[in-house]
């Protein structure tokens, strides 16, 4: 048998005393995450990823500087391909999300299921992947899907096929739902994903989902996509 896979070390940014428990208690069941501290306060935290440079921070975007700036979006610019970032908010904040991806931040958790997606979530940014919450995902699926059939605009140097793949990564699909929803096997959307981090020059799936936010490609009000054909 093969040796076991260390365990992901986590670190937790959260000022809800009674959210922090229960949070530990989920990281503490033998599914391959470690806490290794958590935190209700900016410096706390922040003096935590200095110390025990933990693969995944869990933040809380309550969780603020003086100046009203969301400490997981500052995490995430500081520590970016060192500490992936989940970020946890209370609303479905369509801003908050395309911001939080412009930073470099690898997950979107909605409060009302972070109990239940907070596991699989750090597994899938620790890994690279973008983590977006289903309920978020319910609520852009339909205006992303909507403008999927008719992209005639531009964005850098993508093609159509590689626009469609990149709009359906910010929904937070696999690369086999990707597959699914356009009639393509696996190992096309790989290659589409290749092609797209070179043209954007994006280090991951989150960078690129960013970079997609930041130019326009995709909106928080209206998702408008270009492409080049």
């Amino acid at each position: 048998m093969g040796e076991a896979m260390p365990a992901l070390r986590v670190v937790v940014g959260e000022p809800d005393r009674v959210v922090r428990a229960k949070l530990r208690g989920v990281l503490h069941m033998g599914n391959g995450v470690f806490l290794v501290g958590e935190a209700g306060a900016t410096q706390g935290l922040s003096d935590l990823v200095v110390r025990h440079r933990p693969r995944v921070a869990v933040v809380s975007a309550a969780l603020r500087q003086a100046v009203g700036v969301e400490f997981a979006l500052v995490v995430a610019a500081l520590t970016r391909n060192r500490t992936q970032v989940v970020l946890v908010s209370e609303a479905l904040d369509e801003e908050l999300l395309g911001r939080a991806l412009r930073e470099g931040v690898g997950g979107f958790v909605h409060r009302e299921s972070l109990f239940e997606e907070i596991v699989p979530a750090i597994r899938l940014v620790a890994a690279g992947n973008t983590f977006i919450s289903s309920s978020m995902i319910t609520r852009l699926r339909d205006r992303i899907a909507a403008v999927i059939t008719g992209i005639d605009h531009q964005l850098a140097a993508l093609t159509r096929r590689e626009a469609e793949v990149l709009a359906l990564v910010a929904t937070g699909l696999s690369n086999a739902g990707i597959a699914e929803k356009l009639g393509i096997g696996t190992g096309t959307v790989r290659s589409h994903l290749a092609r797209i981090l070179t043209k954007l020059q994006a280090t991951n799936r989150a960078h690129a989902v960013g970079i997609a936010y930041e130019s326009g490609f995709i909106t928080g009000g209206s998702h408008r996509q270009r492409a080049r054909g």
